[in-house]
């Protein structure tokens, strides 16, 4: 199950289809929910903001005293992992991931649990089967003799700081959301693909279970970020850079991202989401940027589902 939670307009359709508001338009749905529409509008603005003042830091050249070697604002270096470990890494990934559903939901069948009933066991084993992975992963980098923390960047900085940077760049990255949003929407309407919301965006926005709610969301804000920036920024991302170079290695990673959410209509924006979730691990060298962001970016959705479901 993956988690990077749908677009506000996407969220917004499946909690007022939850509430029965499904035949209303997006224009509508913000006139019956102001609160969701001025905190959208705080969050552009500020995210405006945050974009000029991103532009203004890294665009301009870094001061040096040596002219002849200017400092790089890019500062994903080589690691001492490559090609041939991700593709082992990604291997054993989908190889836990698909074993471990498949015994859970072979069992619940065996119990005869419906599909309700059988919903918080699968969100628990996904978490469960997640943090397996990252401890497999920290086994690696030991037995690698790789201090994992300074390969991730955790050192480079403070952590308030790299948190900080990760809310500079949550904000900067709606707009381009938002555009992003606006052109996949309309290509989705010329093509005549369905502008529905992802199945856990309806199951957060319809459920009656307060497990599942509650699984959800700690699901989407704490688990789902620290594991796939881990994979996709802290892993993958720097052993493609180092064979393909930055630019080809950041889209191939975002558009991987995108598609492993299997939402044909959310794959423009989440591939936005992940340049910009990229180049702030780029920018500012520390993975904690980009689980910021992603947490944000995921508690910003849940929290807005979880509103509308408590003002039908």
């Amino acid at each position: 199950m993956c988690f990077a939670l749908n677009l506000i307009p996407q969220c917004l359709a499946a909690a007022s289809n939850a509430v029965g508001s499904d035949h209303f338009s997006d224009a509508e749905l913000f006139s019956r929910y102001p609160v969701i529409a001025e905190a959208a509008m705080v969050l552009f603005t500020l995210g405006l903001i945050c974009d000029l003042y991103l532009l203004f830091r890294y665009a301009r050249p870094a001061p040096t005293n040596d002219p002849a070697s200017p400092v790089s604002t890019l500062k994903i270096d080589p690691k001492p992992w490559g090609l041939r470990d991700l593709w082992l890494a990604a291997g054993a990934l989908v190889l836990v991931l698909v074993a471990g559903d498949g015994i859970v939901m072979l069992a619940l069948k065996l119990a005869h649990l419906d599909e309700d009933a059988s919903l918080p066991w699968l969100l628990v084993t996904d978490m469960v089967l997640r943090l397996m992975i990252l401890c497999g992963f920290i086994g690696f980098f030991r037995r690698r003799s790789i201090d994992w923390q300074q390969a991730l960047g955790l050192r480079r900085n403070s952590p308030l700081r790299a948190i900080s940077s990760g809310v500079v760049f949550f904000l900067a990255v709606l707009p381009p959301l938002a555009v992003a949003f606006a052109v996949s929407s309309k290509l989705c309407q010329l093509l005549g693909i369905p502008d529905d919301p992802q199945p856990v965006a309806d199951i957060l926005a319809t459920t009656d279970s307060k497990a599942v709610v509650a699984l959800i969301a700690g699901f989407a804000v704490a688990v789902a970020p620290v594991f796939e920036e881990f994979f996709f920024r802290g892993f993958a991302y720097p052993a493609l850079k180092q064979r393909w170079g930055t630019w080809q290695a950041l889209l191939t990673v975002s558009i991987v991202f995108a598609a492993i959410h299997f939402h044909v209509p959310s794959l423009g924006p989440l591939v936005a989401l992940a340049i910009g979730l990229g180049l702030a691990y780029e920018l500012t060298g520390s993975l904690l940027a980009p689980i910021t962001m992603h947490a944000l970016f995921n508690a910003t959705n849940v929290a807005m589902l979880l509103y509308v479901r408590a003002h039908p």
